[in-house]
């Protein structure tokens, strides 16, 4: 048979259950009130803040190698750089994984079957957390 003392202990289990939940759900930010950053692709502006340097792999001459710098305020990814080749033809290379670039950091990547004597001009294209379009790259793991 069981008593009071049972029923008390459910309420007060079911009582730390619902705490924990509202604590939870309060970390993860659902009732923040910042603005929710949303994943923008860079300005021209900010593409001509990084760094990149391109060259061609002394092994290899179809694997051109970059080497990007991010300037910015906040962390980029690059998903991919298009090409434009001396003969009118074009090419995306999306980039897989994602080149995630910090803040003030470097980061290294190549693409294959790509030759120098062949390509015309190169770009790149990034992308970064912002809460607003026109605001700046904001770090979305703070």
């Amino acid at each position: 048979m069981m008593g009071r003392g049972h029923g008390v202990m459910v309420k007060l289990f079911v009582c730390s259950v619902c705490i924990c939940m509202c604590n939870t759900v309060w970390a993860m930010g659902w009732f923040s009130k910042e603005p929710a950053l949303k994943q923008t692709e860079l300005s021209p502006a900010e593409l001509k803040q990084l760094n990149i340097r391109s060259g061609w792999s002394n092994d290899d001459p179809g694997l051109m190698l970059f080497e990007i710098g991010n300037q910015l305020s906040g962390p980029i990814f690059c998903v991919g750089a298009s090409f434009e080749f001396k003969d009118g033809k074009k090419r995306n290379q999306s980039f897989d994984p994602k080149l995630y670039i910090p803040s003030k950091a470097v980061r290294k990547t190549a693409v294959r079957g790509i030759e120098k004597k062949d390509v015309k001009t190169f770009g790149f294209s990034c992308l970064c957390m912002k809460a607003s379009p026109e605001g700046p790259c904001e770090n979305a793991f703070r």
